[in-house]
């Protein structure tokens, strides 16, 4: 009996008139209306918080991705090593992109612009045969120009 109750309360409660919003001081929200007359009611800091997604990713160059280190270093011969192996990877790996990347002090030289880390782990493990130092990292990845294909 009393989980009859119980169920009929919870099922009638929602459309009783009592707004969950009115009682946590959330600000007034604006009201849309779709075209089968359902109304909609709509924070307003969702809308601020979109706009703060959209002006962070502005200023990104690419998106969230993966791609392989395989190589990490500093010193007066650093440049010159990432430079060599970015020549070496090119010609055994033809078509795969190949970063030089300078944080000061360090050189490092990254492979692949990998969606998800799923998709690096084919390259690293043939890669790694050849560089037993390379290793997954996160990283910001440049995607493919979709329309010429």
């Amino acid at each position: 009996m009393n989980k009859e109750i119980i169920f009929l309360y919870l099922m009638i409660f929602p459309w009783s008139g009592v707004s969950g919003q009115a009682l946590s001081g959330i600000p007034e929200n604006r009201e849309n209306i779709n075209s089968s007359g359902v109304i909609i009611h709509v924070d307003p800091r969702i809308d601020r918080m979109i706009e703060r997604l959209i002006a962070a990713n502005k200023g990104k160059q690419g998106v969230d991705g993966y791609r392989i280190q395989i190589f990490f270093n500093s010193g007066p011969e650093a440049r010159d090593e990432a430079n060599r192996l970015k020549a070496k990877i090119l010609s055994d790996y033809p078509g795969v992109p190949v970063y030089i990347i300078f944080q000061s002090p360090f050189y490092k030289v990254r492979i692949g612009d990998f969606r998800t880390k799923n998709d690096a782990l084919g390259t690293y493990y043939s890669l790694k045969r050849k560089f037993p130092s390379a290793y997954i990292v996160k990283d910001i990845i440049r995607l493919p120009d979709l329309r010429n294909k």
